[in-house]
């Protein structure tokens, strides 16, 4: 019978240490160059701000318009509903006075 060998977990050396130290400064700076890439740099984000600045203004501007511009079709409808009012009062005034003409001729 064969009998199975138990290896033993190998240890780690000088030569393994010393080639990690070697790389992992690359992988350092990779990681930092990339993690760099993912947010804006000052000027940048200084730039974004102003654009998130202006476009708040412009929607507050937008709803001040929006709310002007609901009002005076509010007052449109209003002048309307008074002007169909002022029709049928001058309807029946034209209505009487006729009435009055052939009444009297």
């Amino acid at each position: 019978m064969t009998q199975l060998k138990r290896e033993e977990p190998k240890k780690i050396n000088f030569a393994d240490l010393d080639g990690f130290l070697k790389i992992a400064p690359i992988i350092g700076l990779a990681v930092l160059a990339y993690l760099q890439t993912l947010f804006p740099s000052k000027a940048e984000f200084k730039e974004i701000q102003q654009q998130l600045i202006q476009m708040d203004k412009k929607i507050t501007e937008m709803a001040v318009i929006q709310r002007t511009v609901g009002n005076n079709s509010s007052d449109i409808h209003q002048l309307e509903d008074r002007m169909r009012l002022i029709e049928v009062e001058l309807a029946r005034h034209n209505a009487a006075t006729n009435r009055k003409k052939t009444v009297t001729n």
